[in-house]
């Protein structure tokens, strides 16, 4: 059950205080058993933590094919060059360069390389996938990203 909950992007404080609405909404329902209006009180305190998850991992389920239908950015052929100089995003409309100075924090994970080119919150990261480079050229890029990023972290 933590797994579930933790892939569904659950923040553990937000977490606690579901289990506390739970278990207070379980002593109201043992204890207003025969009042009307702690019967309600008690039933929506039990049910609402419940269907705030629901709601979350129906997010989670739903969210990403949704972007993917609505964002044809993401759907566009993309090539993107690495160099000892910079980063070069193409696409069929648009071409971006990054010199190794704008990348904030990359993050290697185990399916690829993510570069953050802005300290923005909602900035949107250079995603290197590692299906997309030979074998043998992983660690010569992670080895130049560790080189010329700010931070790296490995995850």
């Amino acid at each position: 059950m933590k797994a579930l909950v933790r892939s569904a992007g659950v923040p553990r404080g937000l977490m606690l205080l579901f289990v506390v609405v739970w278990v207070l909404g379980m002593l109201l329902a043992i204890g207003w058993r025969y009042e009307p209006i702690g019967r309600a009180i008690s039933t929506l305190l039990l049910l609402a933590p419940l269907t705030f998850l629901v709601c979350l991992f129906l997010a989670q389920i739903s969210l990403p094919r949704w972007t993917w239908k609505t964002q044809r950015g993401g759907r566009r052929p993309t090539s993107c060059r690495v160099a000892p100089d910079g980063i070069t995003v193409e696409q069929d409309v648009v071409t971006s360069r990054y010199t190794w100075g704008a990348v904030d924090l990359a993050i290697e994970s185990t399916t690829a390389f993510v570069l953050y080119v802005s300290p923005a919150v909602l900035s949107t990261p250079v995603l290197v996938p590692k299906r997309a480079l030979r074998p043998e050229d992983i660690a010569p890029m992670r080895d130049l990203i560790t080189t010329h990023a700010s931070r790296f972290r490995k995850r």
